[in-house]
């Protein structure tokens, strides 16, 4: 290698890339990688941070990546990050904040490895980036009553196979909607199904219940040319547009059935997480059911619901105190033990008391 290719060289190195280029190149990687709901969320991550740049305008990740440029584009994520339907500027979600900011940070990572940005420890520290809790999403145990035992057949034709599948999603302990559109025939074995998650690539494995086997069958596909066991995806331009539609559906389905509430794709998963916890389900159980990658994911589900049943341990414990003070007056006893039980002794105890000293004398 010659002195003006080594120059080139060097100046390969510390050329610092455009963030839109660098990051349709990721978008692309998690395509072929097909995972696609990454690159779902990092395209709309892009499309903010471009608002928010100026489009059109180059972008330096070294200009990006700086404690002073993220907490400004935060800002401007919670006091404009989106416009409403009549143009007006709207803020966005706390949700959609942390996660264009965890893009970001997980795009900087990547800079780092590539030895093209220097390591900054406390560079997002400043920035949200939390996940909260999804309560919102969970219906209770008589909504999903309504939606698991309703007969789909009143509903209008083309709502009925989208009801369908958000019982399946439910009765296959959860199944993100990504899945079922693109579980396979060769997927169902015997009496379980047995597939890869799209997110994580974590297989699993599931029964198939009684309540779900009959709905199979009926709603299956009949396309001998498909590979899909249902058909979700056919006729659709892509799983967005599907996932869109589902969606689309959900909402006329939630206005027939269950006015005021809101339904979803990710509706199913976080109900299903939820009552089962209700139910007494250890979190690790919740965990391996679900396909989470740690517990920590699955604890993001259900913590405003441990937060509800200390509420709910408090509660008992002061009405115990309560009774206990209350109980003084009716009956004669000594003071309750430390688990709130009483310790009552009949109304002569105290004579009994004085006959045992009186014959340990004698």
């Amino acid at each position: 290698m010659d002195e003006k290719e080594k120059i080139t060289e060097v100046t390969k190195v510390v050329e610092m890339p455009d963030l839109v280029s660098y990051m349709q190149l990721v978008i692309e990687q998690l395509e072929n990688a097909r995972k696609r709901p990454a690159a779902h969320t990092y395209t709309y991550a892009l499309r903010s941070f471009t608002l928010f740049w100026g489009e059109g305008m180059p972008i330096p990740v070294d200009k990006v990546f700086t404690s002073g440029k993220l907490k400004e584009y935060e800002e401007w994520m919670r006091r404009e990050g989106r416009k409403r339907k009549d143009g007006e500027p709207k803020g966005l979600s706390l949700n959609s904040i942390s996660t264009y900011l965890r893009n970001l940070k997980a795009v900087y990572n990547r800079l780092v490895d590539e030895k093209l940005l220097p390591y900054d420890s406390k560079l997002f520290d400043d920035v949200y980036t939390k996940v909260e809790s999804q309560i919102k999403r969970a219906l209770d145990t008589e909504q999903m009553n309504v939606l698991l035992y309703t007969d789909f057949e009143q509903l209008p034709k083309g709502l009925q196979s989208p009801l369908v599948h958000f019982r399946l999603m439910f009765l296959f302990r959860g199944m993100p909607f990504i899945d079922l559109a693109h579980l396979r025939k060769q997927d169902v074995i015997g009496n379980y199904i047995i597939y890869s998650r799209h997110k994580t690539g974590r297989q699993m494995t599931v029964r198939i219940p009684q309540e779900a086997a009959w709905l199979m069958e009926k709603f299956k596909n009949t396309n001998p040319g498909s590979i899909y066991l249902f058909p979700i995806l056919d006729g659709q331009s892509s799983y967005l547009s599907a996932l869109r539609n589902f969606n689309r559906k959900l909402e006329k389905i939630a206005a027939l059935l269950l006015p005021d509430v809101k339904l979803s794709s990710y509706t199913p998963r976080h109900t299903w997480a939820t009552l089962a916890f209700y139910s007494g389900v250890s979190v690790g159980i919740i965990c391996k059911a679900l396909g989470h990658s740690s517990i920590k994911v699955t604890e993001t589900y259900l913590k405003p619901f441990e937060n509800e049943r200390v509420d709910v341990a408090n509660d008992e414990l002061i009405t115990s105190v309560a009774k206990c003070g209350k109980k003084k007056k009716v009956a004669s006893k000594i003071p309750c033990n430390r688990f709130g039980q009483w310790l009552l002794l009949p109304n002569n105890h105290r004579t009994v008391s004085k006959m045992k000293r009186k014959s340990n004398k004698i």
